[in-house]
């Protein structure tokens, strides 16, 4: 494959996994940093004005700061962490969630394909929602699906599945329409959601690619008044995000 190409792949591939591990966030456009032919390196700085997991606040509805980075291999491995400020009525000061992730894309039939696997841990008093997940999914151009299956949900007793579809339109030069919708179903009762319920969350903004940084304004929604407030005690279900990144 051609060097431009494969840099292309490898910059689609880091963004369906950035998305995954930002899910409430649109996915944000990264630089790429090529260490060499065999392996690239990349990394983001952001800023949100709010920090929407699924639709849902994991900081008050509160400014957060967050961090990631992706390993790619050119055989189609990736590694990475991402990691955010965040905040729970379990604790009245500011924690952190950080969320490793690893797993393996490749192509067939026209689409991109990845298999892989995450792990949300909390600090501080919000460990007791520390949970695992695996996920597969696929993209082509600018569409992007995947499916999770969690065993013990934020901790909780129960197992969920979420899917997600991911889109983005070039509107003008260096601006694009995003967008996002996501399903949670769960086979019990969950303290994320409150009750035994189909969860629906969503998303539609736009991005700004500016020489230095990345800004991008959504609305988030959700369907239930309760999911997740018994963590976040807030009980917002839609607003205002604005996010700004900075590749390195």
């Amino acid at each position: 494959m051609p060097v431009r190409a494969q840099r292309r792949a490898t910059r689609n591939r880091r963004r369906a996994i950035e998305c995954a591990a930002r899910q409430g966030i649109a996915a944000l456009g990264l630089a790429l940093v090529a260490c060499n032919v065999s392996a690239q390196i990349s990394g983001t700085a952001n800023l949100v004005s709010n920090y929407r997991f699924r639709g849902v606040s994991l900081s008050e509805n509160k400014p957060a700061a967050q961090v990631g980075f992706t390993y790619d291999d050119v055989q189609g491995w990736y590694a990475g962490a991402f990691a955010s400020t965040a905040k729970f009525v379990t604790s009245s000061a500011v924690g952190l969630q950080a969320i490793p992730f690893a797993g393996y894309s490749w192509r067939a039939s026209g689409l991109t394909w990845d298999v892989g696997a995450d792990y949300s841990a909390f600090a501080g008093a919000a460990r007791r929602y520390d949970y695992p997940e695996v996920f597969w999914g696929g993209a082509y151009e600018n569409i992007s699906a995947r499916l999770y299956y969690s065993p013990r949900y934020f901790g909780q007793d129960s197992r969920t599945i979420y899917i997600e579809v991911n889109g983005s339109q070039p509107l003008v030069d260096r601006a694009r329409l995003l967008a996002h919708i996501g399903v949670l179903r769960s086979n019990g009762e969950n303290a994320y959601y409150g009750s035994r319920e189909v969860i629906v969350d969503g998303r539609v903004g736009v991005g700004f690619d500016l020489d230095q940084f990345n800004v991008q304004l959504s609305w988030v929604g959700i369907s239930s008044p309760t999911s997740a407030y018994v963590i976040t005690g807030v009980g917002n279900r839609s607003g205002p995000v604005l996010t700004v990144s900075r590749s390195f």
